[in-house]
């Protein structure tokens, strides 16, 4: 009898990289899903799960769950991304306390990059294409003056921000971590990683709660992704990246101590050159060349 394999080294590996991308806001984890050449794969799986999926779980059928909904690939994923976010939560939650300010440069800078290579994308500009980058622009805008990060962070809303941000995360060049930013919620889903991982029950729902919605979207929507993804490509580009440049001022760098943003000439660095203008600079162009570099390797290797 043939051994049943569920964990896939390669793919826990590819995971490991995709959780990375997947809270580095400016990062894709799509892109890494198609860089390492796992996007099909992603999709056709997800699309597999239905109601008998989770019969075939309860009843611990193994060579079902591998045959037919591909799950050795689907645990292995999971737990790559798993294991690199609570990891890698902790890195990001000690950097935004003690270097908050060359932090958000560097994610402004991977937003700027991005953007550039999200247009280039467009492969032909028509009515449609300048259609959808205005009403995305729009959208962000209007983002921008609602100001999401007033709003009480509930259970319900970060259901809501579950559903959202791994709708995003499924699209190759857009950043699902940058879509919580927007929704004010990125610094509340890090904090209660690290809470999480230091098995604080009182964030246990709130990971419970922003859980839920992912899952309930990636249901819902993986498929209709798909289809627009592939008949309006342009289109769907298009709006997307009119969305983030319409929203790009929510990750600009220079704050005041109550994160208030601030011009160049309100901006009063200390000596330390984590706090300072040069710092800010170094930073938002290390942010661009990651966003190059991903870019080069997604192109070279034909994905």
């Amino acid at each position: 009898m043939k051994k049943i394999k569920f964990l896939r080294f390669g793919i826990f590996l590819r995971g490991i990289a995709m959780g990375i991308a997947d809270i580095i806001p400016g990062v894709s984890g799509g892109t890494i899903a198609l860089i390492t050449g796992i996007y099909k794969e992603l999709l056709n799986t997800i699309n597999l799960i239905d109601l008998n999926f989770f019969q075939t779980i309860l009843k611990f059928q193994l060579k079902k769950m591998v045959s037919k909904y591909n799950v050795n690939f689907l645990f292995s994923l999971i737990l790559g991304i798993a294991f690199s976010i609570i990891v890698f939560s902790q890195i990001l939650l000690f950097l935004f306390n003690n270097f908050s300010t060359p932090l958000w440069s560097f994610f402004f800078g991977l937003i700027v990059s991005s953007i550039f290579f999200l247009l280039k994308k467009i492969k032909k500009w028509e009515f449609n294409v300048y259609f959808f980058l205005t009403i995305g622009l729009i959208l962000g805008l209007i983002l921008q003056n609602l100001n999401p990060g007033n709003f009480e962070i509930n259970y319900i809303y970060l259901f809501l921000c579950g559903m959202l941000s791994i709708t995003a995360m499924l699209l190759p060049g857009v950043s699902g971590a940058y879509i919580l930013i927007l929704l004010g919620a990125y610094e509340t889903m890090i904090v209660t990683l690290t809470e999480v991982v230091k098995f604080n029950s009182d964030y246990f729902l709130n990971l419970f709660a922003f859980i839920s919605g992912a899952l309930v979207s990636i249901k819902l929507f993986s498929k209709f992704l798909s289809w627009t993804f592939k008949k309006y490509t342009n289109e769907t580009f298009s709006c997307l990246t009119g969305f983030m440049m319409g929203s790009l001022p929510s990750l600009w760098p220079l704050r005041d101590e109550n994160s208030n943003l601030i011009s160049f000439s309100e901006f009063n660095p200390n000596n330390d050159f984590f706090d300072g203008l040069v710092s800010v600079i170094v930073f938002f162009f290390l942010g661009i060349l990651l966003v190059f570099i991903l870019e080069y390797i997604s192109k070279k290797n034909g994905k």
